[in-house]
């Protein structure tokens, strides 16, 4: 018998190590089953083996098993291995793997369907690896249990200690503060002037179109945030009377009629909103899709603030709060930088309090002080940063324990506003932070809290919630979108595809929108015309894989072709500022076009496209690479590694030009930093990078392109889902080309992404 057990425990050992060998398990989840084989035997050498189904197997043996899961669950972006839920042969595809292998069934296939029976929860109170009280997870102690055991969901110890201290921390911020009745009075008369209506675009819809009255009716709604649906029973519009105003309307002014005839009460702006739900606590989240107007938002929440702290009645308590702006990648920290700035420019406020306002941003890295050969940052727990109010923009993108050392360094009474799109991708490494506190955005406002709300926004249709939550008060979704309109072809889509709605997606292409082309193509060995409907939204017949990429590459010349241009103009003067400002123009003309792909590799993957769209130029003589050269003018590259040093960060865009302000012309890789100032950097400085002109949609986020051309994989792969196509198809400001598979991008959209954690319950523990 003996001997049968110690078969079985190599067994566990060897099916892990089969499974590296394969691809499937990375060799740090190996590595740690093993260590917790052998920790487990000598630790508790006398406990009892497991009867699974009539089968005999070791506890180290299944506590082996168990670790490696939970460390190869961590590496598919899982917080933790939730029992309830978890299913080996699903979790590892072990049905599709033994028809590929049957050898692999032949030799661990009974085995493992006898671990079907396990009780896994038993298996981790049998152990004292195992830490079945959180209370006592003490990351300081000498040698803590590797692994943590909480409501059926088991966690690295580490991971635990991250999302149990986030947890904690944004419970403590979200509590509402203390406002006097002077302060909601002056808070109130600041948000109705920053967020007062806007009449030029009604005016200009009734200046340039011959309308009905039910399409003023229609304009007036929408224009206004009018919630019909929400509005009490005994409230009416007088219709007749504001159609008259719309009508004999003289001038744009002859418009503001409509502030009495249709009231605050009844309309909904979910930026005021957002604004005054971040007035009211120290923690705070807006999120929206694209255009929703989440930088808007901010920049005049921020202004209120500084005013409000300005204005305080006595002189001893005047101190102007020290605001950081932040990002998780430098191109999103720059692209926040120049937005900030246009949303500065145009807020109705007094000089003095503008040039209070922030006007550069920096990444969250360079922010918490990171150093060179280092996970230690300058920021920490004891060291904590000097400000009053953080914003962290594009939060989606924010990890776990980023997240963590972040709030373990911001101060006690400091705010935190977490900007993003919940419904992006969520970080490339574990968790989904924004998405899990989100999960709560449908609750509505506590009714206490909700009086506060409407004091302030003079709203009378927000939600309240029957059971609420201080967090669930803390968030504000923007539902309303300035950028894409009613004929844009981007935003039908992009809300077809967050809805999981093939039919309406589909319906979308064939509406003829002048934004949007769908060029589909088929696997090489199978083309069906049946579903190449013509429209002037798809592209005409359907191709092959092989007879799309010509047309593929065409298009990408032809978006290319304006920063190659540029290339050829020289400085005039040797000047370093006119060399910038030539490097800025480049990058701004490379960053309008960009191919995003799903995968990394293949002949349509990031790689192949790459080297195929550099070939493709280099044909046309737009850029004139050197044989066996590294560098030549106007390749684009993409910094793949952080280098502190340097201020890089990965996913950073650089430009490689000749300088020509020195008296001898030599090569410099240029890059847009988050303060927006052009920086050069020698070529041989460069860490590693690679070509730029396509890059995964993972490594999109946080960026924006006037056109972009988005490729999917022409079969069905695991990486496609709803949030990677929809982020993918708003990363385009003004026109996109989506070339897939029609079967697949309609299967794709229906797949959402799910990642284990067990946040959101700890946010609303009591």
């Amino acid at each position: 018998m003996e001997t049968q057990i110690q078969e079985n425990a190599n067994r566990a050992l060897s099916f892990m190590h089969r499974l590296q060998t394969d691809g499937l398990l990375r060799a740090i989840d190996v590595q740690l089953g093993g260590w917790v084989y052998q920790q487990q035997l000598l630790s508790q050498p006398q406990v009892p083996n497991l009867v699974v189904t009539g089968s005999r197997t070791t506890h180290a043996e299944s506590m082996a098993l168990l670790a490696c899961m939970v460390s190869y669950e961590f590496g598919r972006g899982h917080i933790c291995l939730n029992l309830d839920e978890w299913d080996l042969f699903e979790s590892l595809s072990l049905r599709f793997l033994f028809k590929r292998q049957p050898k692999l069934q032949q030799d661990y296939g009974e085995w493992l369907e006898s671990l079907k029976s396990c009780d896994w929860q038993q298996v981790c109170r049998d152990s004292l690896l195992v830490t079945l009280d959180p209370k006592l997870a003490d990351l300081g102690s000498s040698a803590p249990q590797p692994l943590v055991l909480e409501n059926r969901r088991i966690y690295l110890n580490r991971y635990w200690q991250y999302e149990s201290q986030v947890a904690e921390q944004l419970r403590q911020r979200a509590e509402p503060l203390a406002l006097s009745s002077l302060q909601i009075k002056q808070l109130t008369q600041t948000l109705n002037r920053l967020f007062s209506r806007d009449y030029g675009y009604l005016w200009d819809k009734l200046c340039d179109t011959l309308s009905s009255q039910i399409q003023r009716q229609q304009w007036v709604c929408e224009m206004l945030d009018v919630q019909l649906d929400r509005m009490a029973s005994e409230t009416t519009l007088d219709w007749a009377a504001i159609d008259t105003a719309l009508t004999q309307a003289k001038t744009v002014d002859d418009l503001q009629v409509l502030d009495f005839l249709v009231p605050q009460s009844v309309c909904l702006n979910w930026q005021k909103v957002a604004a005054a739900v971040a007035l009211t606590r120290r923690f705070a989240v807006i999120s929206g899709g694209p255009g929703t107007g989440k930088t808007t938002t901010v920049a005049k929440l921020l202004a209120a603030l500084i005013e409000q702290s300005l204005g305080e009645s006595d002189p001893t308590q005047v101190k102007v709060p020290t605001i950081k702006l932040v990002a998780p990648t430098g191109k999103a920290a720059a692209r926040l930088t120049e937005s900030i700035g246009n949303a500065i420019d145009q807020l109705p406020i007094a000089p003095q309090v503008k040039a209070l306002l922030p006007a550069q941003s920096s990444t969250i890295h360079r922010l918490l002080g990171a150093r060179p050969n280092t996970v230690a940052y300058k920021y920490n727990r004891t060291n904590p940063l000097h400000v009053d109010i953080l914003v962290v923009d594009e939060a989606s993108m924010v990890d776990l324990p980023m997240m963590f050392r972040l709030l373990e360094a911001l101060p006690k009474q400091a705010r935190l506003i977490l900007l993003g799109d919940k419904d992006q991708l969520s970080s490339v490494e574990a968790g989904a932070i924004l998405g899990d506190i989100c999960r709560f955005s449908e609750v509505g406002y506590q009714a206490n809290y909700l009086h506060t709300l409407a004091t302030l926004t003079q709203f009378d249709t927000l939600p309240c919630a029957t059971q609420g939550s201080s967090i669930a008060d803390s968030l504000c979704m923007l539902q309303k979108s300035y950028r894409f309109h009613a004929r844009s072809g981007i935003g039908q889509l992009a809300k077809a595809m967050n809805a999981g709605d093939a039919q309406q997606m589909q319906r979308t292409w064939q509406q003829g929108f002048n934004d949007i082309t769908l060029h589909p193509f088929y696997p090489d060995t199978a083309v069906s015309a049946a579903d190449g409907q013509a429209s002037t939204s798809i592209a005409d017949a359907p191709l092959t894989q092989k007879q799309i990429r010509p047309q593929l590459l065409a298009l990408l010349v032809q978006g290319f072709q304006a920063y190659c241009n540029g290339l050829s103009g020289g400085v005039s003067e040797k000047s370093k500022t006119e060399m910038e400002q030539k490097a800025r123009d480049v990058l701004n003309a490379f960053a309008s076009t960009r191919l995003l792909c799903a995968v990394r590799d293949g002949e349509f993957g990031v790689q192949g496209m790459n080297d195929a769209i550099e070939k493709a130029l280099t044909q046309k003589r737009l850029i004139q690479p050197i044989d066996n050269a590294q560098w030549y003018v106007g390749k684009p590259i993409m910094i793949s590694q952080n280098d502190a040093s340097l201020g890089l960060h990965n996913g950073d865009i650089g430009m490689c030009l000749l300088d020509e302000s020195e008296e001898v012309a030599r090569l410099r890789v240029y890059f847009e930093m988050p303060d927006g100032r052009i920086k050069g950097i020698l070529p041989s400085r460069i860490p590693s990078h690679q070509l730029a002109f396509a890059m995964t949609i993972h490594k999109s986020q946080g960026s924006e392109f006037e056109h972009t051309v988005l490729l999917l994989p022409v079969k069905l792969n695991p990486i496609l889902t709803r949030e990677l196509i929809y982020t993918g198809v708003t990363r385009a400001k003004s026109r996109l080309d989506l070339f897939a598979n029609p079967q697949v991008l309609a299967q794709g959209v229906t797949i959402k992404t799910k990642r284990t954690s067990g946040l959101s319950e700890k946010l609303i523990k009591n």
